[in-house]
């Protein structure tokens, strides 16, 4: 009977996230991954190496990105093969939820079947499976969940191998995503739930192996996550980045991680109103009243957890433990990032709270037949409820668009949101509509100097550069470290009045020494309309160095030095430009002029 449940959750799962197999990329984190990554989109040998020596969007997870490589290299660049085998991850993620809850509950498939059945189809799952981005969530899951039947099965067998298999499943998970670290607690709470002394030196002394490379990887983590490149073991490319806050700690933190942990807990018997992102209130020193319920939430759930340790309630220990420890990393108990919470980091976590629920109905009904057909029809009719909600929000991350139009309903005055869809537009070149949603970002008070930059790239765009300037200098004087702000600076002053816009491209590359390519030619080009013929010579030599394929470039320099006297040297650019490119029709003009001169 029970291959039949197995088949049937399988089933059940695959077709509701099918209604997302046609989404698309979206531009928040899928163009660093994917999109827009010739390392996962071009795999070579020397680009594969990289790949385990460069953390993405501030995390170091070489599996994941083998994985998104190895997409790349059977299916192309299109988004329905990365997303497809999303799902398909999470379908083994939820044979596998069944296994470990069919052995926890001393193999009762009915348990296994329902948990399994709600956690592969509840909506908080979608973004974890349909965001491109989230293959590190099903990846690091699917390994986590093996380590722990791997554990299951030493327990049961005694086996050495099973233990190094678990081992390895452990390294695996975390190469993944960094936050499999905290196996090596939920193994102490397996030892547990089975009735194995989880604290005996004998079995605690087994978790050392786990714990040393559990504290390695958290290092390496926050390291990253700092901005760092982890002792210069790891290769930053770009300017650095860091997702850690700076202010310094404060009661209210407490508050929000213990509000953003209630919402998970609402989430799960309740998954409407689901967002990409939930943002602070706008005045984080002002705590609105209804998050206090937070620390009140929070405090009697310790005080159930404890209760349930005391009495040996040990499913429900099990349970609620698991959910705590799995989730504890990602509540905002201290600044890092910019969202209360996030559905994604309820993937692995809510196991823990469904296996005790549904294991709880089971055995509650077990001496009556009426009541446990009750359950079992109430369980259904709520998976039903999530069917449903999943194959709506799987349609929330269609695109962009549809993923921001979305939070917007929820947060109609959030900057952050306003400026996300403005970029979206901008990127689209709707610039009235980028315009609107920067505007409407400003009106919110925003102190994002990507606010103002995006501003100032639409004014660019539509001919008005002045106002351009103005929002430039003021996202600069929020954030004086940006140099693609210095670099759209200078290309707008270059239609103004070229001489201004040096000193921009001169400190835009010295903030981004990486994008030299980018502003190298800009400068350079910079010096030659503002008639400084040698400073222009020594960029174009600079250029052509790094692009000898450059018929722009060689064009100019031959310019620059017909200005400065050298006419043999301006023929033979000016020739080697028409070589690379026939159709350039100026450096034809010119080539003709030079050559009646001679």
């Amino acid at each position: 009977m029970w291959y039949g449940l197995i088949g049937l959750a399988a089933l059940g799962v695959l077709f509701a996230f099918s209604f997302g197999f046609g989404n698309s990329f979206v531009d928040w984190d899928d163009m660093e991954y994917v999109a827009e990554n010739a390392s996962v989109l071009h795999p070579t040998a020397a680009s594969l190496k990289a790949l385990w020596q460069m953390p993405v969007a501030l995390n170091y997870h070489p599996v994941t990105m083998m994985s998104l490589a190895a997409n790349a290299a059977l299916s192309g660049a299109r988004p329905t093969p990365f997303i497809v085998t999303n799902v398909l991850l999470h379908v083994l993620n939820t044979l596998l939820v069944f296994a470990l809850a069919y052995r926890l509950s001393r193999k009762n498939p009915w348990v296994g079947f329902f948990t399994a059945l709600l956690w592969g189809l509840h909506p908080m799952h979608v973004e974890s499976v349909i965001w491109v981005s989230e293959r590190k969530d099903v990846l690091y899951t699917f390994f986590f969940l093996l380590a722990c039947l791997s554990y299951l099965r030493y327990q049961s067998t005694h086996k050495t191998a099973w233990l190094v298999t678990t081992f390895g499943l452990f390294v695996l998970a975390c190469l993944s995503k960094a936050m499999a670290v905290v196996l090596p607690v939920v193994l102490v709470l397996i030892d547990y739930v089975q009735g194995r002394p989880p604290l005996s030196r004998k079995h605690l002394m087994e978790k050392v192996p786990f714990l040393l490379v559990a504290l390695c990887v958290g290092w390496m983590a926050v390291t990253i996550q700092g901005g760092g490149d982890f002792y210069g073991l790891l290769t930053v490319a770009g300017r650095p980045k860091e997702a850690l806050g700076h202010e310094p700690f404060a009661f209210r933190w407490l508050v929000y991680g213990s509000f953003g942990f209630l919402m998970y807990l609402v989430r799960l018997l309740i998954p409407f109103g689901l967002s990409a992102l939930y943002p602070y209130p706008p005045d984080v020193t002002q705590i609105p009243t209804h998050y206090w319920l937070g620390p009140l939430a929070f405090l009697s759930y310790l005080g159930v957890m404890g209760w349930a340790f005391r009495h040996n309630r040990r499913v429900v220990a099990f349970g609620l433990a698991f959910f705590l420890v799995t989730i504890l990393l990602v509540l905002q108990f201290m600044t890092v990032g910019t969202a209360l919470m996030a559905d994604r980091y309820s993937y692995l976590a809510y196991v823990g709270l469904l296996y005790p629920i549904v294991s709880g109905f089971e055995r509650s009904s077990r001496s009556n037949q009426t009541n446990r057909m009750a359950w079992r029809v109430g369980v259904s009719l709520f998976a039903l409820i999530c069917f449903y909600g999943t194959t709506q929000q799987v349609q929330v991350w269609r695109t962009t668009e549809t993923l921001w139009l979305n939070a917007l309903r929820y947060y109609p005055n959030d900057d952050q949101i306003h400026e996300r869809l403005a970029t979206y537009y901008g990127k689209e070149n709707q610039l009235d509509k980028a315009e609107l949603h920067f505007t409407a970002a400003l009106a919110d008070g925003t102190n994002r100097y990507r606010v103002f930059e995006g501003l100032g790239n639409v004014y660019g765009l539509k001919g008005e550069p002045r106002k351009a300037i103005d929002m430039y200098n003021q996202a600069l004087r929020l954030d004086s470290t940006q140099g693609d702000t210095y670099y759209n600076r200078g290309l707008t002053k270059l239609k103004l009045n070229p001489e201004t816009a040096v000193p921009d491209f001169t400190k835009a590359l010295e903030l981004m020494p990486y994008k030299d390519t980018l502003v190298l030619p800009q400068r350079a080009f910079a010096y030659l309309q503002a008639r400084q013929y040698t400073a222009a010579l020594a960029d174009y030599d600079r250029v052509l160095t790094r692009q000898p394929g450059n018929a722009v470039a060689w064009h100019n320099r031959g310019v620059c030095r017909f200005n400065l006297g050298d006419r043999a040297g301006a023929l033979a650019d000016i020739r080697q430009a028409l070589t690379l490119n026939p159709a350039y029709s100026e450096a034809r003009q010119n080539l003709s002029a030079l050559e009646r001169l001679n």
